[in-house]
């Protein structure tokens, strides 16, 4: 039956405890003198939830779903403090890792895809107050990967604010994703254009991402100085300047005001971009197009945008 208990090392319970409940589950219950183990070996078993201490001395094996499932949720519960714990440990590592440094050394390169994802993925694992985000791609997590982590986050009250450039919402399937992203707290906005891809994580560093063709391999991570002040401030620039996105049925307009449609006009996509991410034809989202301008009584797009903020539909 060794295969079958296999499961048991694979959530992490030593050979000799794996061995023991194999024992129980076969042979059924038995006393402490008829197991042979120490009586504190039992008693670990019993924390774990692998058996029961009956009356007369007798140990009895937990049902193997129930077993199992109690080592699950032990070990999420493990990793979801490791999570929460990790902070203070990464912001002595960074803090060490600094006095390393020579005092003008306030900018260090960080070369290789896999090194440039790991140290992101680090940063994010310390962030404690608030991540800013120039986004445009190319990227070096795969969008879906980007959300967990996002939420990941989320969990210690991390906030986010994302200024999404007009290439990046264009990305088939990512307005379903940014949507998402927002209705679960990130504070979103599109501009029409961005000098370059941006993270700062809590005032006390700035990822700037060195784009080759259409990989990332290579980024500066800028600690605290002059240099990271302006590149907060020119995130501020771009937050101001953008708009607000917030798709999804949240604006107070008319019912037969599509808000999908009306929030990527909004972000400045073009009639072929808003038509790939709502699945219609060009010809159909042009005249909705026409259709709200017309109700807006906007000869143009953006006066139909501004319109839609003067109404409180955005």
């Amino acid at each position: 039956m060794a295969h079958n208990v296999a499961v048991f090392g694979h959530l992490g319970v030593a050979p000799e405890l794996t061995a023991v409940y194999e024992l129980l589950v076969t042979g059924g219950s038995r006393t402490t003198d008829e197991i042979g183990v120490a009586v504190p070996v039992l008693e670990e078993m019993r924390e774990l939830g692998l058996v029961r201490h009956l009356p007369g001395d007798v140990w009895q094996a937990v049902a193997p779903d129930l077993a199992v499932e109690a080592l699950i949720a032990a070990r999420e519960e493990a990793n979801r403090r490791a999570r929460a714990d990790i902070g203070p440990l990464m912001e002595l590592y960074l803090r060490n890792r600094d006095e390393e440094l020579a005092d003008n050394a306030f900018v260090e390169v960080v070369s290789g895809v896999d090194a440039v994802r790991e140290l992101w993925h680090a940063l994010l694992r310390g962030a404690r107050g608030e991540v800013c985000v120039l986004d445009q791609p190319p990227y070096v997590t795969p969008l879906g990967q980007h959300v967990a982590l996002e939420d990941e986050t989320r969990e210690r009250d991390v906030q986010w604010r994302v200024v999404y450039d007009r290439s990046a919402v264009d990305i088939p399937g990512r307005v379903t994703e940014i949507i998402d992203l927002v209705a679960a707290g990130e504070r979103a906005r599109v501009t029409p254009t961005l000098p370059f891809k941006l993270a700062v994580i809590d005032l006390h560093a700035a990822v700037l991402p060195v784009v080759n063709g259409d990989v990332v391999d290579k980024v500066l991570l800028i600690r605290p100085s002059a240099l990271l002040d302006v590149l907060r401030s020119t995130f501020e620039l771009y937050w101001d300047k953008g708009i607000p996105f917030s798709p999804g049925g949240i604006y107070a307009a008319a019912a037969d005001v599509d808000p999908n449609l009306l929030g990527l006009l909004a972000a400045g996509l073009t009639d072929e971009s808003i038509a790939r991410q709502l699945g219609l034809a060009p010809r159909t989202v042009q005249r909705r197009v026409r259709q709200l301008m017309d109700r807006c009584g906007a000869q143009t797009r953006f006066q139909a945008g501004v319109q839609a903020m003067r109404r409180g539909w955005l």
